[in-house]
Parts: C-alpha cells; sequence; structure tokens
C-alpha cells in the first residue's frame, strides 16, 4: 500500500469515526428532547441524563451541578464510582465555575480542583444552564475525560445545543413537580379535614351509645366492646330501663364508615319510638316495627335498583322481677352462660329492612323466652367478631368459637372477660386488616 492510499484510508476511517459520532450525538439530543417531556421528576431527569451522557458520549466523568436553596446540588456519574448515580449538596461550588460565559474546555493548568471528580482526568468540558425565563444562571455541566484534547469542536457545539435542551426540561420538571407538590398538599388538606370532620362525627356517635356505668345502676353487671373498622362505623348498641327491668339491642346496619354511621343515628331515633310505642313485652313486635320503619323511611320514595339499607339486630327483654328474658333476632345470636354451659340462641335467618326480594322466603320474627338464674350472663355481638379471618389460621373466628371464649373467660369477672375477648379476637386476627365493625355486648341481670 502507498503513502497515498494509506492517507486516503486514514481520512476515510476519520470521516466515518466523526459521522458515527455525529449521529450518536444527534441521537443522545433527541433521547434528551423525549425523556424531557415524559418525566416530571427534576432528580429523573438528571439521573437518565447523566447515564446518558456516560454511555454514549464515553464520558469518565458526568456531573451537573445546580444552584439550590442552600448552595449547590451536584448530580454525577463516574467510572470511579462504578458509573453509580450520586446526588449531593455542596455550599462552596467556585462563582466563575458557575457564570462561565459559553460552552468551552476548561483549562486547569495543571492546578487541582475539587469540582473535578475523576482521578485522571486531563480533558474539562464546561456548559452553561440556564432560566430563560427569569433570564439567571442555574448551574453548569462538567464533563470529563482523561484523554487530551477529547472535547472537539463538534463536541462543544453538541454540549451547547444539549445544555439549552437540559435548562429547558430542568425548568420543566421543576414546574411539574411544583405543581404535583401543591395538588399533593391540597389533597392533604382536605384528607386532614375529612378526617377531623369524622372524629368530630365519632364524638357524636359516642355520645349516643349507652354508657356502661348507666347499664350497671339497672343490671349487675355488664361491659361492651365496641370496635368500628373506620373512625366511625355501623355498629351499634342501645339500652333503655323499663319498670321490671330493662331493654337491651346490638344493630349491625348497613355498610360501615360514614355510611354505617347515619344509619345508626337513624335507627337509633326508630327504635326509641318503637320501644316507647310496645307493651315491652314482645321483642319480635319491636322488630316488626323497626322492620316497617326501615322500609318506609329508606324505600317509599327511593327508585334506586342498586340501593340497599337494612340491619341485622339482637333485642332482649329482661323482667328482673320475675326473672324472665325475652329474646327476638333478625339474623342474630344471644349467647347465654348458666352453670358453666355457654349456648347459642339463634335469631330469624332474615334482617330488618331491604327490598321485599331479599326476605320472600324467610320466616317471621319471633319471640324465645327463658327463665334464667342468678348469675346467668348473655352476650350479644355482630358478625364483625364471628366473622373476622385470622392470619395463621384463615377461617373465620365462628359462632362455636365465640362460644368456646365464653366458657373459658367467664369465670372472670366482667372487665377482666371483656378485655380477654379482646385479646382473643386479636390474637385471631393477627396483622389481617379488620373486615367489619366489631360490636359486643354483655349482661348479668339481677
Amino acid at each position: 500500500m502507498s503513502i497515498k492510499e494509506g492517507l486516503a484510508m486514514d481520512i476515510d476511517l476519520k470521516y466515518i469515526e466523526e459521522l458515527q459520532e455525529q449521529k450518536a450525538m444527534t441521537w443522545l439530543l433527541g433521547e434528551v428532547i423525549k425523556i424531557s417531556s415524559s418525566l416530571d421528576s427534576f432528580i429523573g431527569l438528571m439521573e437518565v441524563t447523566t447515564d446518558m451522557l456516560m454511555g454514549v458520549m464515553g464520558l469518565d466523568t458526568c456531573t451537573i451541578w445546580m444552584k439550590s436553596d442552600d448552595g449547590f446540588k451536584s448530580y454525577s456519574r463516574g467510572i470511579q464510582n462504578e458509573n453509580r448515580f450520586l446526588a449531593e449538596e455542596s455550599s462552596d461550588f467556585p462563582t466563575h465555575i458557575i457564570h462561565v460565559k459559553d460552552t468551552c474546555v476548561f483549562d486547569s493548568n495543571g492546578e487541582s480542583h475539587w469540582f473535578i471528580q475523576g482521578r485522571n482526568t486531563k480533558s474539562v468540558l464546561i456548559s452553561p444552564l440556564n432560566d430563560f425565563k427569569n433570564k439567571e444562571r442555574v448551574g453548569v455541566i462538567i464533563a470529563e475525560h482523561s484523554s487530551e484534547d477529547y472535547f472537539t469542536n463538534s463536541k462543544i457545539d453538541f454540549f451547547g445545543s444539549l445544555s439549552i435542551q437540559i435548562s429547558i426540561a430542568s425548568e420543566n420538571a421543576k414546574h411539574f413537580e411544583e405543581e404535583r407538590r401543591k395538588a399533593q398538599e391540597e389533597v392533604r388538606q382536605k384528607n386532614e379535614q375529612i378526617v377531623e370532620s369524622v372524629q368530630y362525627a365519632s364524638v357524636i356517635q359516642n355520645s349516643l351509645l349507652p354508657d356502661v356505668s348507666f347499664i350497671k345502676k339497672h343490671a349487675a353487671d355488664a361491659f361492651a366492646i365496641w370496635k368500628p373498622k373506620d373512625i366511625v362505623g355501623g355498629d351499634f348498641y342501645w339500652f333503655a330501663p323499663t319498670q321490671k327491668g330493662f331493654c337491651t339491642a346490638v344493630m349491625d346496619c348497613t355498610g360501615h364508615g360514614v355510611a354505617g354511621a347515619f344509619m345508626t343515628i337513624a335507627l337509633n331515633q326508630m327504635l326509641s319510638g318503637a320501644f316507647e310505642d310496645s307493651s315491652h313485652e314482645s321483642a319480635s313486635e319491636i322488630l316488626d316495627k323497626i322492620n316497617t320503619m326501615v322500609k318506609d323511611t329508606f324505600y317509599k320514595f327511593n327508585k334506586f335498583d342498586g340501593f340497599h339499607a337494612g340491619l341485622d339486630m339482637g333485642l332482649c327483654i329482661f323482667d328482673q322481677d320475675s326473672r324472665r328474658l325475652v329474646y327476638s333476632g333478625a339474623r342474630m345470636s344471644l349467647f347465654t352462660h348458666s352453670q358453666g354451659v355457654t349456648r347459642e340462641l339463634r335469631g330469624a335467618s332474615k334482617s330488618l329492612g331491604y327490598s321485599d326480594e331479599r326476605r320472600k322466603k324467610c320466616h317471621a320474627f319471633e319471640d324465645k323466652v327463658i327463665e334464667y338464674l342468678p348469675g346467668d350472663s348473655f352476650y350479644i355481638t355482630t358478625d364483625g367478631f364471628l366473622d373476622q379471618n385470622g392470619y395463621e389460621d384463615i377461617y373465620p373466628f365462628g359462632a362455636e368459637r365465640f362460644a368456646e371464649a365464653i366458657d373459658t373467660v367467664a369465670k372472670y369477672d366482667f372487665e377482666k372477660q371483656r378485655s380477654e375477648l379482646i385479646k382473643r379476637f386479636s390474637a385471631h386476627k393477627g396483622s389481617v386488616e379488620q373486615r367489619d365493625d366489631v360490636t359486643v355486648l354483655a349482661v348479668k341481670p339481677l
């Protein structure tokens, strides 16, 4: 091969390399433009951009310095740290570097500059980043390489164009972040307002629940467990004294949370009205009255097909003069503990309210009469306790296990019975989310 032919080949190879380099830089610029329209995170933009610059431009180190509230922040990658992306704060980045006029090759003159991060850096390029809207300098790109004269004129031109696009993209990303922060803050404030309102509603709902100390004035002993799934709930318990004893009730209304809580407020009034209009002799009579009230109130003018309003309920009327209990239940059981034995007395297999289609094949409510003994105890629970599945035991707690729990804790005073039942429920539930509102009301009549 002649010298002339060799020179021609070298020129061709150099031309091909420059052409490939130009294509790579054009592609890279296009990719930065593309990602800048899809990334709404500023740090995400810095991470992707430094990664592409290292890979496509073959840099030893790439650092983007940006002004921050406390000075400067650097976003960098380098072969000395295995191309890991690093974001670090700094308060003393050189002023003359941040204010460089145009993209240029930096002449260190053999001096050591701490902001040059490569170990064997021989070529350094600096390209400014500007806030075009406010006409101010916001940062710089510092590219490093271990070869001398690495940054050719075409690379300098490329970084000049790249800096403009990164400046625009960074401002867009910051704008998106600010808008997202404002939106998140607005959502947070609204959530706080909602939680405050619901917490206040919880105070109102709690005020409607009968105080256990009041129940104890009319009974030998009593306890209540009331654990809504949310701050407020659809479970409720009720108490009213009579001339011969007292009446207790537990209700599980449609839904839980705020919707359920609204139902309990309405049902509290309905139950009080039905009780006042009754003879205080028949529990099923009161359930029938409430059944009619719920349908007249919620279904008379409501034609929405997906609407369901109703409740499950257990109601006891205690005649302490004759030690006689009349119980009636709507899909709710009464658990009795007498002479060391716990039994389940089931209610009717229908709920109160709801639409007629849901109750066509159900039997009517009926009174179940019990002659109780001194020291006997009575427990009513909503299905939130019974239906709770466990973490280790995936099956529901169940009525059988509930009866066994009463057998075990019945030897204790009522306060300890309450705490033991809560422990058993929590132990069964484990880390599983509470699936429904939970209410237990227990009384020991005189």
